[in-house]
Order: C-alpha cells, then sequence, then structure tokens
C-alpha cells in the first residue's frame, strides 16, 4: 500500500485470478463473444479480445482490421484483416463472412481447442498423442507460452520407452533441445549394437534420426566407442551412409574433418563423389544414384500454385503437401514466384516448375517463360533456363533425357509450338509443332509416346486427340473423344487413358463436362465409363497415386464456386471418394505432382 496525500493505491493479488475465472465463465457460457473460430469443420467462439492479448496473430488480424476499416476500406471481411507480415497469411481462408468469422487452415480441432483451454484457464493439459497438434497450434497462431509449455512437457516425458516418438516431434518442429535430450536415449542403444545390428539401423526406412549428418555421427561414435575392434568396419558402414544428402558445407566442415575419411580410400572416394554432386547442382537430376536419393519410398501428393477466387487475387505461391496420416494438407515450402496455369513435372524426384502466369489475364498478357527446379531434400530452388516463349494453359511432361512443353496460351494467341528441354545439355530447342494451335488442353504419357485431348483452339472447344512419337518427331491425329471439353485432365493408368472434368460451351454458357472416358491406345476407341464425376471440376490439378487419379481444386461452373476439396477416382473399382481436409483455400489453375519427401521435415516450420 501507498500513500500520495490523501490518496491510497491498493494492489489486489486476487484480481488477475478473479478476471480469468470471469472470462472462463463467460466463454464458457458463450456470452459476448465476437469471434467464431474454425478448425477441421468445428467451431469455437472466443474473445477478440482474450484472442489479441495472448496471440500476436490475432493481434496483428484484428488491429490490420481495424486499419483498414477506418481508412475506408468496403466491407468487412476476413481477408482484407489478414496482416501482410504475418508468414501464415494463406491459413485464414477468405469468405464472404465478415471478420467474425475465421477458417483456421492447417489447425486442428484438437489442438485448437486445448490451446484456447489455455487462453482462458492458463491450464494445458497434454499427452503425446496431443502435443504435436498443440505445439503445430500454437506456431501458426504465434502464441510462445504455449510453446514453452509445450517443450516442457516433452523434456519431462523422455523415458526409453518413448524417446524415438519425442525425437521426431523435436525434429519437426525444431526443438533443438528436446532433439538432444532424446538423443542421448539412442546413442546409449546404438553404442551397444553389434555390426550385422549397426548395419540393420543405417538401412532402417525410415531412418532413426532425421538427417544423414546425424547418421554420420552416430556411425563414428559407434566406431569410436570401441576403436580397437570396430574401425574395421568403417569403410562397410560408410558406404550405406548417402553422403549427397549431406549440404557441401557440412561435408566440409563436419565430414572431411574424422580422421578416416581422409585416410580411408574408400571413404575418400565417397566422399569425393558426394562433393563432385554437389558442384554440378544444374545436372544432379541426372546423376541420381542411392547416395542421393531420399531415405524414403512413399510417395506424397503436391499442390503447385494455383488461382484463388476474387477478381484480384494473385495466384498462389504455396506449395502444399497431403500428410495421409493427420489426413490435412500442409504448407511444404513457398514458391519463388505467384503461379497459376503453369505446369510441374516430376524428374529423378525433383519437381520443375514452369510457366504459368504470375497474375490473371484471360489473353495471356502475364504468361511467363520461368523455370525452376525444387529439391526436396534441401528444401532449396534454383532457376533452370527458360522456355523460349511464354506458356500458360499448356502441358508439359517427361521423356527419358528430355521434357517437352506443348501449345498453350500467352501475348500473342494460341500456340502450337512444342519445345524440348534436354536435362543433361540444359538447353531447349522446338521440335514438330502441334498440327493446330491450342490451349486448355491435357496430355498424358503412355507407351512412350504424348497424347493430348481437347483443348480450345482459336476460341472452340474442341474434342481432338493428338499423338506424338518424339523418336520419329511426328504428330498424328487419333480417334477424338466423346465430348468437347478444355480445361480438365487426362491421366494414364493401366494401358488406359481416362479424360475427366473439364467443360465445354452452349451459345454463351459454361457447362461442366460429368462424362468421364477411357481410351484404350491399342484399339484408338473411347469408351463412355458408367460413373460420372462427382462434381464439376475446371482446372484441377492431378495426379496418379497409388492405384487412384486424383484431382484437386478447379473450378465448378454448376455451383460458380473454386473447390478447395481433393477428389480420386479409382478405375479398377469404378469408384469416386473424397479426401478428408481441404487446401488453404480454394484454387482454380493449380498443378499436382507425387514426390517422395523426407521422413521428417524439419524445415517445415
Amino acid at each position: 500500500m501507498s500513500r500520495s496525500g490523501d490518496r491510497t493505491s491498493t494492489f489486489d493479488p486476487t484480481h488477475s485470478d478473479t478476471l480469468l475465472h470471469g472470462l472462463n465463465l463467460l466463454w464458457r457460457k458463450q456470452l459476448f463473444c465476437d469471434v467464431t473460430l474454425t478448425a477441421q469443420g468445428q467451431q469455437f467462439h472466443c474473445h477478440k479480445a482474450v484472442l489479441a492479448s495472448c496471440s500476436q496473430y490475432f493481434r496483428s488480424l484484428f488491429s490490420s482490421h481495424n486499419v483498414i476499416n477506418n481508412e475506408g476500406s468496403k466491407g468487412d471481411q476476413a481477408s482484407s484483416g489478414t496482416p501482410s507480415s504475418s508468414p501464415d497469411d494463406k491459413l485464414v481462408t477468405p469468405s464472404a463472412r465478415p471478420i467474425n468469422n475465421l477458417v483456421l487452415q492447417g489447425c486442428s480441432s484438437v489442438g485448437l481447442r486445448l490451446v484456447l483451454e489455455y487462453l482462458y484457464t492458463a491450464n494445458v493439459t497434454l499427452s503425446l498423442d496431443t502435443v504435436e497438434e498443440v505445439l503445430s497450434v500454437s506456431k501458426i497462431l504465434n502464441i510462445p507460452q504455449i510453446t514453452k509449455l509445450s517443450v516442457q512437457f516433452l523434456n519431462d516425458q523422455i523415458s526409453v520407452q518413448n524417446y524415438k516418438q519425442i525425437c521426431k516431434i523435436a525434429a519437426l518442429h525444431g526443438l533443438d533441445e528436446t532433439k538432444k535430450l532424446a538423443n542421448k536415449y539412442l546413442v546409449e542403444d546404438v553404442l551397444l549394437l553389434n555390426f550385422e545390428e549397426m548395419c540393420a539401423m543405417l538401412d532402417a526406412l525410415p531412418p532413426p534420426v532425421e538427417s544423414e549428418l546425424a547418421l554420420f555421427q552416430m556411425s563414428v561414435l559407434w566406431l569410436e566407442h570401441d576403436r580397437e575392434t570396430r574401425m574395421h568396419y568403417a569403410p562397410d558402414l560408410m558406404k550405406r551412409l548417402r553422403f549427397a544428402l549431406i549440404p557441401a558445407p557440412e561435408l566440409v566442415e563436419r565430414v572431411q574433418s574424422v580422421d578416416f575419411m581422409r585416410t580411408d580410400p574408400v571413404c575418400q572416394k565417397l566422399l569425393l563423389d558426394a562433393m563432385n554432386y554437389h558442384l554440378m547442382p544444374f545436372r544432379q537430376h541426372c546423376r541420381q544414384t542411392v547416395a542421393s536419393r531420399i531415405r524414403s519410398n512413399k510417395k506424397m501428393l503436391l499442390l503447385v500454385g494455383g488461382l484463388p477466387p476474387g477478381p484480384d487475387r494473385l495466384p498462389s505461391n504455396l506449395v502444399q503437401y497431403y500428410d495421409d496420416e493427420k489426413k490435412t494438407w500442409k504448407i511444404l515450402t513457398i514458391m519463388p514466384y505467384n503461379s497459376a496455369h503453369h505446369c510441374v513435372v516430376e524428374v529423378e524426384n525433383f519437381l520443375l516448375l514452369l510457366g504459368g502466369e504470375d497474375q490473371w489475364n484471360p489473353n495471356g498478357k502475364h504468361s511467363t517463360n520461368f523455370v525452376s527446379r525444387y529439391d526436396p531434400r534441401f528444401n532449396s530452388w534454383i532457376q533452370l533456363p527458360p522456355m523460349q516463349e511464354r506458356r500458360a494453359s499448356f502441358f508439359a511432361c517427361r521423356l527419358d533425357k528430355h521434357l517437352y512443353v506443348i501449345g498453350g496460351r500467352n501475348e500473342s494467341g494460341y500456340l502450337s509450338s512444342v519445345e524440348s528441354y534436354n536435362l543433361e545439355t540444359n538447353e531447349w530447342n522446338y521440335v514438330s509443332s502441334l498440327p493446330q494451335p491450342l490451349a486448355a488442353h491435357a496430355g498424358a504419357v503412355h507407351n512412350g509416346k504424348i497424347y493430348i485431348s481437347g483443348g480450345v483452339h482459336n476460341g472452340e472447344y474442341v474434342s481432338w486427340l493428338y499423338c506424338y512419337d518424339p523418336v520419329m518427331d511426328v504428330w498424328a491425329r487419333k480417334q477424338d473423344m466423346n465430348t468437347k471439353r478444355a480445361i480438365h485432365a487426362l491421366a494414364g493408368m493401366n494401358d488406359r487413358l481416362y479424360a475427366i472434368g473439364g467443360n465445354h460451351l452452349k451459345g454463351f454458357s459454361h457447362l461442366d463436362v460429368m462424362l468421364v472416358e477411357c481410351y484404350d491406345p491399342k484399339a484408338d476407341q473411347w469408351n463412355i465409363l458408367q460413373t460420372p464425376i462427382l462434381e464439376g471440376r475446371s482446372g484441377p490439378g492431378c495426379a496418379v497415386l497409388d492405384d487412384n487419379i486424383v484431382l484437386v481444386g478447379g473450378y465448378s461452373w454448376s455451383m460458380g464456386a473454386y473447390k478447395s476439396s481433393t477428389i480420386c477416382y479409382c478405375p479398377e473399382k469404378g469408384t469416386w471418394t473424397e479426401l478428408e481436409g481441404e487446401v488453404a483455400e480454394p484454387l482454380a489453375g493449380p498443378a499436382c505432382s507425387t514426390v517422395v519427401l523426407p521422413a521428417c521435415l524439419p524445415f517445415n516450420k
């Protein structure tokens, strides 16, 4: 208590507890809630003041929205309130609803519920089954107190029984201290292994640690633990390591510094081969060996770029991947530029991004000739030589040692030109052109040949099918499809090609094409399948994964809506299914591919 004249200042230590108790009571009874958060379809009614007082994300979001409104912004939309400085801007799905309704993509409902529980009670209930979801939500919403409590929980829980699980969680979320504590248990176990068990551990999929460097260091510890009897195993152990997966600076600083890596001839050569591999980044996709391949055999579905709804929206610059275990889409990386109506091609587990447009324009004004290559091992991009022509709404594929880009549109109109990129010489050259200029067509590779279906020719929708023979460098006209369609997908499976989705014109109206057609290249014949597509999809991303043809996003003309869902067609069963989880925002004109990703994604933070 302090006195100043007749005034008295008294501090009540119970006030903060009383205030928090009161806010919790209001929350439980849903009184005076002024914002609704939605995660995985579940709604949570909250108070903006509570959220903003604990979360930098919400503080920026709500204050940015208020600034815009005070400056005369039209409407009260969630999208206009997204803080431009937040790294997680794309996680809020804009909608026609006002700022008091927010859909949080990438947040699990379980994780969000536990985080909100903490905000209103100062208590968070954690378990090894839920802590990863809580960490993800705290990262997205920028609540460091939750992260701190989660880290402390993990550190206190580490035991012989769970250290591998905790080590994986720590690697995924960049928790270096927790990772070191968990690795102590792993190292103690490893030191007691015999040679055969050590080899089995190095060959295991997924690996027991998150990086190839950690595997190397573990091997060195094992050898040094009983140097006299174990050191002769060094060459055999090192042959099992994939040194090209270790970044060049770490090869110099942490691998080359180990004595036997400099003195043993076998180890010397392994290190030199890895160094030479890193010296030629533009040719790495032509020099893949076991030593440079990711330690996994599971293909993952990627979604790249795409155009969100709205007249002034820029194309996306996100690369997302589908987490089959969590049944949700997650952000993998950011592209060097925004793009839609582009193409992606997988080459030896590198992802090549080609062309597209960085702003939407129906006349192809913003088409690009950019070519970039993404390396999932190091989460890195490099620029490759550009195409000779700007292209959007085209088709690209790989055949042997070449990429082919076919048709499309740019500011000069529809294109018939075809370019070939030599993966070994890093050069583009023209080959035989399409018989007719085409854009918004689809394509697929079958038995060493490229098939191009449908599209738009000088403003007219067509049902054509062309086949390109790269050996003869000639195009041949094949049997037309039963329906005219453009902005559709063509996918090859089991010696058949499947034309799915797209739309065509009837008068001045766009109509979704619901029929699915199957083409037999040997018989040169199309058949209409009994099972139509679930809903209209124009401009979806398309990829073949396992036994399914997967379509992501797209636009439905009958619904007048961009799509954020993923549907799968199984030709063997003739059935359609929808995957759980939606992409970060509705998109048309994205591209899809499948690649193998590292078992741990420490860069995805």
